[in-house]
Formats: C-alpha cells, structure tokens, sequence
C-alpha cells in the first residue's frame, strides 16, 4: 500500500513497544486502541534509547534536520523559489545528500514543505521552518514503523487514515513561534541553531507528554 521502502527498524524492548503501538493503533484488539499520540510517545521513545528519552537527548537524533532547517529558514527569509523549478529540486540545493536515513528525510520533507510555499502567512520563514520540522518527523517515524501499519491496515484507505492522523498529531504540536531572526545571516548563524533548536525541543517535549 505504499511503504515498500519502509525500513526494519531496530527489535530493542523500546521499538517492539513502539512496533506493538502502530499495530493496536490500525488493528486494536477488540476494538481498543492507541491514540496517534501514544504511537508518536512510544517511537520517540524508541529513537531516544540510546542517548536518552528526554528531549535534550533526543535533539542529537535531528542533528542534521536542524541545519537544514536554518538554511530553510534562511532561503524563506531571502526569497520564494522560483516558481518553474520543482520544490525537489530546491530542496537538493538546499541540502546535499549525505547517504544517511536522517539526510534522505529532511530532504523529502525540504521539497514537500516547498511544494506548499506560498502566500504572505504561509511564506514566514519560522512558519515555513516549523512545517518542515513537523514533516520531518512525520516521515521519518512512517519509514520506521511503516511495515506494522501497513500490515496491519485493513484497506489503504485506512492506512492513509492512520497516517492522516498521526501526521495531524505531530504538527498540532507544534509550539507557538517564538521570535525568529530577522535576516538570511541570522538564520544561518548562532541564532538560527538555537531558534530551530529550541522549536524543535518544545515540539518533542509536548509529544512525549
């Protein structure tokens, strides 16, 4: 149904947890199931096992998302893209391949987040910065915990349904923007790591709640 190139995550206590959530969330026995939120919970937990479940630690995890995200957030502060090159390939001057899982989903969520770049509101580069952190995580997490949910789906309208939701749930918790920098410099300096730094550890912090 479309996750072909979803990948075996690891089989630690932690990933067989988060697996087992996207199960009971599309196939919940007798009818019970898990919410979109404790399948996010769960995986985030499962991504943070290494270093740590808090979201501090969890932030080693986006290392590369954030610069992305600054560049991001630097390119919205200069100019839209032009309008006749595809926001795929935008996102591939944006940000080289590396050969890395973290490198090959920022990169898919740079050119869906572009696809959708326009208007005033939309266009705002802390705006358009915190999408792509949201996407990015959305995808990363369907890649990972893509084959339970595939699975188990009972028709591929449902399984576009629980991924609906999932994705929905990521970016509703998305913080409220604080001040962003000003300028394409600012974004991809100091100040435009800490901003992304600090949008992205409220968001992880909200959904591991």
């Amino acid at each position: 149904m479309g996750t072909s190139s979803a990948r075996r995550a690891p089989t630690s206590w932690f990933w067989r947890r988060a697996k087992g959530a996207a199960t009971r969330y599309l196939s919940p026995p007798e009818g019970v199931g898990l919410e979109a939120r404790e399948v996010v919970a769960r995986y985030l937990a499962a991504l943070g096992e290494d270093a740590g479940s808090g979201s501090p630690d969890l932030l080693a995890a986006f290392r590369l998302t954030r610069k992305a995200a600054q560049t991001l957030g630097a390119f919205a502060a200069q100019a839209a893209p032009r309008k006749e090159e595809a926001p795929p390939v935008v996102a591939g001057r944006l940000l080289e391949p590396d050969g890395s899982l973290e490198g090959a989903v920022a990169r898919s969520a740079l050119a869906a987040v572009l696809q959708d770049f326009g208007g005033a509101a939309d266009a705002a580069p802390a705006a358009v910065v915190t999408r792509f952190l949201a996407e990015s995580l959305y995808q990363r997490l369907a890649l990972d915990l893509g084959e339970p949910l595939e699975a188990t789906s009972r028709s591929c309208s449902h399984w576009r349904q629980g991924l609906a939701g999932l994705k929905g749930w990521i970016a509703d918790a998305a913080p409220e923007e604080p001040e962003a920098p000003g300028s394409p410099e600012k974004w991809r300096g100091l100040a435009g790591w800490t901003w992304v730094t600090l949008t992205l550890e409220k968001m992880l912090a909200r959904l591991q709640e």
